[in-house]
């Protein structure tokens, strides 16, 4: 899957939540604002890893008898879906 989601600085700067040239070289946020800001910016990592997960779960046959299925999901292949490096 293709990574689309912005950097922290271009989600901000082009949410139109701060902007290059304000009063400071990068802007300045108000307090109140800075919490919805971080949930919004997680929220669009939060999908991404669900989707990655979704498209890279890997599942095995579990069973202890011959012919017996008993599918599972590899949590590894969950956890290792999304890559923290991915967030920045």
């Amino acid at each position: 899957m293709e990574n689309n989601i912005p950097t922290a600085k271009e989600f901000l700067w082009n949410g139109t939540i701060i902007t290059q040239g304000d009063t400071e070289p990068y802007g300045r946020l108000p307090n109140d604002k800075v919490p919805l800001v971080m949930i919004e910016f997680a929220k669009l990592h939060v999908e991404a890893a669900l989707k990655e997960a979704a498209y890279k779960a890997e599942c095995y046959n579990k069973s202890k008898f011959p012919g017996d299925e008993n599918w599972v999901v590899d949590i590894e292949s969950i956890l290792n879906a999304y890559l923290p490096t991915n967030i920045k």
